[in-house]
């Protein structure tokens, strides 16, 4: 069993890596889940730091997985507001559902530039 335990820093590293790649994607599904590989990763490093009496990893892997509930709490606020923002600048109801039948989403679909104006020529400057 203590082989098993003094080998896991190896998957405790891989799941930080991939933990950190997944957390600053571009896809908030991605970032989501990130936040909670990073807390498998903690709980790995806690593993291995409880086999080798680290017991300062111990608290700094604890204090992460505080950061990375707060990070969560804090990205949820942030993604929930963002996504309000595009509800409403679409037309979308107060229902927050999206649907081109509404009539904004309809009444932009058949213009042509912003503010229904014809796109402009590009000069020789563009």
């Amino acid at each position: 069993m203590d082989w098993w335990l003094e080998a896991t820093q190896w998957p405790a590293m891989v799941v930080t890596v991939i933990a950190t790649w997944m957390v600053g994607s571009r896809s908030i599904a991605r970032r989501r889940a990130g936040f909670w590989v990073f807390i498998a990763s903690n709980l790995l490093w806690i593993a291995w730091g409880w086999h080798g009496d680290a017991y300062a990893l111990i608290v700094l892997q604890l204090a992460l997985i505080v950061m990375n509930l707060r990070g969560m709490r804090v990205a949820r606020k942030a993604w929930r507001a963002a996504s309000h923002r595009a509800f409403s600048a679409v037309g979308a109801g107060r229902e927050g559902h999206l649907s081109l039948s509404d009539p904004g989403v309809r009444a932009a679909r058949g213009r042509t530039g912003a503010n229904g104006q014809p796109p402009a020529e590009a000069g020789p400057d563009r």
